[in-house]
């Protein structure tokens, strides 16, 4: 491919240096001429002075008149102007002339190797795949002629690119071999939908295009790409093993969603990958999408920025014990101030970086924090205040948590029973075995565990039996429910007992009123959170109520 680009851009800088040639010989041509123009007329001017000297011993005009009149050698000089002007321009035209046919010949070559060029890069098969579809060349140049008659016959047209969701995985665990045959069979089975008019386009590993050249609306649209997820429920064999295909759609239309085959392509894919992370088997191309998209990845640098320019600060939440042998705690509550949107809290950052550099410099940046602060707040007569921190998901998946933690401990002359950090149950079951070995090491060394969320819609008590996790932070919507509902509370009772079965300490946190702080201190549990119990507090507030206590 890189060959078939680059010949053209040859062609097209000898073309060009071919002109310029021209160019500057005509141009020389053209000035010369002028320069033997003014010399023939010096030459006039001095022979005219000099004859009318020697025959009349001065100068004046009726001399020089007389004296032109009588000598016809000056007449010969009078016409040599006019001939060099007229050969001037007589060369200049010879050599345009052979420019120009020179420029036609290298043009028509050119034209006829683009042609050529054009032709085997539309035909060439994507590296590796030799599955005889057009690939994505050949694909833009269809879309254009699909558009040019729908603009004769009005009819829509639209355009899906769709990728699977098991190429990369299939390729990592079985190898180049196995993907390219599970790419076979998924091309015959989207063969199978397609219609009379409709085109397969492949743009490599596992990216195919649909163009349908004559949709009625987007219904139909939508109905097409349902029946490629029909024809993929059956699975396929790769080497010894089944595999069921899906695959994530996105669908644009024209002319709604852009009238040339770069637009629509360009915006296919925005709303293939809207599905793939919604996990929905298709999405038709929305403007809001291009926000979407984009939204994210520059909040993710802004944040960067942020950790680097002092843009994250600090609040504290007071965790007050019920039993008389737990010391107090302080929950670590980042914010950001946003330059554009204003205070941002903990849940609309917190996981939002996926890459590994960001992921350790923001929790890195949580520990320094909290833990300076409260190496310095237990030297003002608390030395048994406690420090809980919620990291981001992705730092149990991706970081080395246990030798962060030991270092930072030791850094500060912390004692590890003085960190409690807080996890998602979410983050402990997509982190799996390496999860699981962070937990294990960091326990043995008294750091504690607490698991948040537990008691909303989809988390289960359970968790703790396969972690070593050693409290839990129930959500507050069973709390809220158990004020009104006699039902819930008993269920909320279980829960606890449930709990307390499992040898877990429970946190019961956002206890924003005073009746759910009343109903709270009624429960055994180990510790209590909510404005209803003290505010937030920033660092120097924390001061002031240390030097209170």
């Amino acid at each position: 491919m890189n060959t078939a680009q680059n010949r053209p851009l040859g062609q097209d800088r000898r073309l060009e240096g071919l002109n310029a040639a021209a160019s500057l010989l005509r141009s020389k041509t053209n000035r010369y001429a002028w320069y033997g123009l003014g010399i023939a007329l010096l030459a006039i001017i001095a022979a005219t002075l000099l004859a009318a000297r020697a025959a009349y011993g001065d100068i004046d005009g009726d001399k020089l008149l007389r004296i032109h009149g009588e000598n016809p050698a000056l007449w010969l000089l009078d016409a040599m102007p006019l001939i060099f002007l007229v050969w001037g321009q007589y060369i200049g035209n010879v050599l345009s002339y052979q420019a120009g046919a020179l420029l036609l010949d290298e043009t028509a070559a050119l034209r006829e190797q683009t042609t050529i060029l054009q032709h085997e890069l539309e035909r060439s098969p994507v590296e590796g795949h030799t599955l005889g579809l057009p690939n994505r060349h050949s694909f833009i140049s269809l879309i254009g002629r699909a558009l040019t008659r729908r603009r004769v016959h009005g009819m829509p047209v639209a355009v899906m690119t769709l990728a699977s969701e098991q190429y990369h995985e299939t390729e990592q665990s079985q190898g180049r071999d196995a993907s390219y045959a599970l790419i076979n069979q998924l091309t015959e089975r989207l063969k199978s939908v397609l219609g009379e008019n409709d085109v397969l386009a492949h743009f490599g590993h596992d990216d195919f295009g649909i163009l349908l050249p004559q949709v009625s609306d987007e219904a139909e649209a939508r109905r097409f790409a349902s029946r490629l997820q029909f024809a993929l429920d059956t699975p396929v064999s790769v080497g010894r093993q089944s595999l069921g295909l899906r695959v994530s759609v996105g669908i644009a239309l024209a002319p709604e969603h852009g009238e040339d085959a770069e637009t629509l392509i360009r915006h296919a894919e925005i709303a293939k990958y809207a599905a793939a992370g919604d996990q929905r088997d298709y999405r038709v191309y929305e403007p809001d999408l291009d926000d979407a998209r984009s939204a994210r990845p520059r909040r993710i640098a802004e944040l960067h920025a942020a950790l680097y320019n002092d843009g994250l600060a600090d609040d504290y939440m007071l965790q007050q014990p019920l039993q008389a042998e737990l010391p107090p705690r302080l929950r670590l509550v980042p914010y950001w101030t946003h330059p554009r949107q204003g205070r941002l809290e903990e849940a609309e950052f917190l996981n939002l970086p996926d890459r590994l550099s960001l992921v350790h410099s923001l929790t890195l940046w949580q520990f320094r924090e909290g833990l300076a602060r409260l190496a310095q707040w237990r030297g003002m007569g608390r030395p048994g205040l406690g420090l809980v921190v919620r990291i981001p998901d992705a730092a149990l998946r991706q970081l080395a948590l246990a030798d962060m933690v030991t270092r930072l401990l030791g850094s500060h002359d912390l004692p590890s029973t003085a960190l409690t950090l807080e996890v998602t149950e979410a983050a402990l079951v997509e982190g799996g075995a390496h999860a699981r070995s962070q937990l294990v090491s960091l326990r043995g060394a008294g750091v504690g565990f607490c698991v948040t969320g537990a008691g909303q819609p989809g988390s289960s008590a359970m968790t703790s039996l396969y972690f070593p996790v050693n409290e839990v932070r129930l959500s507050p919507l069973p709390l809220q429910r158990a004020l009104t509902e006699a039902p819930m509370r008993e269920a909320f009772d279980a829960l606890l007992n449930v709990l307390r079965h499992l040898r877990q300490g429970i946190t019961l946190g956002n206890l924003d009123n005073a009746e759910m702080l009343a109903l709270a201190r009624t429960r055994e549990v180990a510790y209590l959170e909510g404005q209803a119990v003290r505010a937030r507090m920033r660092p120097e507030d924390v001061e002031r109520w240390l030097g209170e206590a």
